[in-house]
């Protein structure tokens, strides 16, 4: 059995609409695991009456807690029993989901120490890629629309092994509620010499719903600050250096950025307890062109 994760919050509409995706499913018996990070748990009749499917267990949580996106995921991954497990966003539409699981444990069965699945996320409306959710720093170097080893998967659709998981830990809680937790988990898959699939064949579109989401600024200013963080963590000195100065010019210029924010970042990095990357993994990012310097 598999298991399907949403964390949802503040988006009722598009939550159900992914539900009535999920709800076609026609294979062999599957979890759905939906934890409820609004205030009240209006949506529980909602949601329960969206999954009449009886190949589907549905469980719901609701604990009157926002735990954002690392603790909650890790709150539902705590609660799984599948052995491979699925997370998709709340504002998603999958159009075949019998056919997205399916492949899912054809490409598992196909390479054991295939460690996690980034899937081909898919502007809802526009029905192209965005840049930010593309798993790869490189754009150019790769081409998306086949199948190629990445190191970084996306989180508005995954699936990561449940052994995967056990040996590589869970996601990161020192990043807050929004950011750098997926980048932080790959490269510990990586390091536990687990590969990272980025499946082109396995499409979600994404509503990117505005709904439930912090201001721009402040989504700048954690894109900024845990990108930094989970780099600081893991990457040789070198590119340390280089990531540490290219991000901070970037965010100041582009993104209008603070020194005072700079020097909180810094703050935080200097203290951060270091998790470097073996050779072996860097030999490995540096094989599926990973971008390094920044």
């Amino acid at each position: 059995m598999n298991s399907i994760l949403i964390i949802t919050y503040g988006r009722n509409k598009e939550l159900i609409d992914t539900l009535q995706c999920i709800n076609k499913y026609q294979g062999e018996r599957i979890e759905l695991l939906v934890l409820d990070n609004n205030t009240t748990n209006s949506l529980k009749n909602d949601i329960y009456n969206c999954i009449k499917n009886k190949s589907i267990y549905l469980s719901y949580y609701h604990t009157g807690e926002n735990m954002g996106v690392a603790k909650g995921r890790n709150f539902l991954i705590s609660k799984a029993c599948g052995e491979i497990l699925i997370t998709l966003d709340d504002d998603v539409e999958v159009f075949d989901i019998t056919e997205l699981e399916r492949k899912v444990n054809l490409y598992f069965m196909e390479n054991i120490k295939l460690g996690a699945i980034a899937f081909n996320i898919i502007n809802f409306y526009s029905k192209m890629q965005l840049r930010h959710e593309q798993p790869h720093g490189n754009k150019r170097k790769v081409d998306f629309t086949k199948n190629f080893y990445t190191y970084y998967f996306i989180g508005a659709g995954h699936a990561i092994k449940r052994e995967a998981y056990d040996k590589a830990g869970v996601y990161p809680l020192d990043l807050g509620l929004y950011g750098g937790e997926e980048r932080d988990l790959s490269f510990r898959i990586l390091e536990c010499g687990y590969d990272i699939l980025y499946a082109s064949d396995i499409v979600v579109y994404h509503k990117v719903s505005p709904n439930g989401r912090m201001s721009r600024k402040d989504e700048d200013f954690y894109r900024y600050r845990n990108q930094l963080i989970v780099l600081n963590r893991y990457m040789p000195f070198i590119y340390r250096v280089s990531s540490n100065i290219i991000w901070s010019i970037f965010y100041l210029i582009r993104k209008k950025g603070t020194f005072k924010e700079i020097f909180y970042v810094f703050r935080d990095i200097i203290i951060l307890k270091k998790q470097i990357i073996s050779k072996e993994c860097l030999k490995k990012m540096k094989e599926v062109k990973a971008r390094l310097w920044y």
